[in-house]
């Protein structure tokens, strides 16, 4: 099973019709047969291709968007600690101090305790990322050719929001980076004093923290196995690292460890858009193509997604390079 398929197969159908549902109807019952992606073209013909809530149409982008889990860092932390995940447009509150509860005596009154709470309201931003693929592939209707337009997709879709959340400098028109306003505490290359350091900085909740780094970091880890603290089965996408569930990731600089409380994270996703064109001019390293004269077809990958954090959630590593382990003063490597 192709995760994200009524979606992509929906797309393909009109990318392969020149955005005419009426010829991506044919050629969806042509390559398919009759399925839910056929239903969503019947539907573009009567909505002149604007779904709005439309349930069925809302049920494709959230099983798209499943698979752009496998690679979105946000959505990785989510599914090892809970971020705490609201509707867009919508003001809450955010506990960054926690009551305290006391024991008393009998007959003692109760000591009131304070505790403290942020406003977050979250607005989507919107953001996006042009893919341009044959006509070839598009026409393909083998499961080769649709799966590996999917994936395309989907991760250039994570790839978009993940690079965001823990840009070290700010990203035009995306929202705060996660490392904005955190603690930054100086790697020293000595993994052990470094996470000790790290963990020592962190003012977040420890049991719902999750450990983010790069898949370049992460290699070079579970290359030095038990050595630094990685548990079996640490490798590029993570695993457990000093007890700390963790996710590495390509889109996550290598200078960069973060230390995140997941639940002081405010993440509003409001699902994505994909737009097809034949005819638009595209502008890759200075060289422009015309997609119509080399017979290319763009998909123009929209996300409307937010996150804030609360002060404390997080607390990062700067200038992180643990690509071989220091050797203690004194010492000398081999048998002794």
């Amino acid at each position: 099973m192709i995760v994200g398929n009524t979606f992509v197969k929906f797309v393909r159908c009109m990318a392969k019709a020149g955005g005419d549902p009426l010829a991506a109807a044919e050629i969806h019952r042509k390559d398919y047969g009759d399925g839910p992606a056929l239903s969503l073209i019947q539907k573009s013909i009567i909505t002149s291709g604007s779904f709005g809530a439309d349930a069925a149409w809302r049920a494709a982008v959230n099983d798209f968007l499943a698979g752009v889990a496998v690679y979105d860092v946000m959505a990785r932390i989510n599914a090892l600690s809970p971020l705490h995940s609201i509707p867009v447009r919508t003001r809450i509150l955010i506990e960054d101090e926690a009551p305290v509860a006391q024991w008393i005596d009998e007959g003692q009154p109760v000591m009131v305790s304070g505790a403290s709470f942020e406003q977050a309201n979250i607005a989507p931003r919107k953001c996006a990322g042009l893919i341009v693929a044959t006509k070839e592939v598009i026409h393909l209707s083998t499961d080769a050719a649709e799966k590996a337009l999917t994936r395309s997709l989907q991760r250039a879709v994570a790839k978009i929001t993940s690079a965001a959340a823990f840009a070290s400098a700010p990203v035009a028109g995306a929202p705060d980076s996660l490392l904005t306003g955190a603690v930054a505490v100086p790697a020293t290359g000595d993994v052990q004093a470094d996470m000790i350091a790290l963990v020592s900085a962190f003012t977040g909740d420890i049991e719902r923290a999750v450990l983010v780094m790069s898949s370049n970091t992460a290699m070079s880890l579970a290359l030095q196995g038990a050595m630094v603290g990685a548990a079996n089965g640490f490798g590029v996408k993570g695993g457990i690292f000093c007890g700390l569930p963790a996710v590495g990731s390509a889109d996550v600089p290598d200078d960069i460890v973060a230390l995140v409380d997941a639940a002081q994270v405010v993440y509003g996703d409001d699902g994505a858009s994909m737009d097809i064109s034949e005819q638009a001019d595209v502008t890759v390293d200075d060289v422009t193509h015309s997609l119509s004269q080399e017979n290319l077809v763009g998909f123009l990958c929209a996300r409307f997604v937010s996150w804030q954090a609360a002060s404390g959630a997080v607390a990062y590593l700067s200038g992180v390079d643990w690509s071989a382990p220091v050797t203690k003063s004194g010492t000398k490597g081999g048998a002794r």
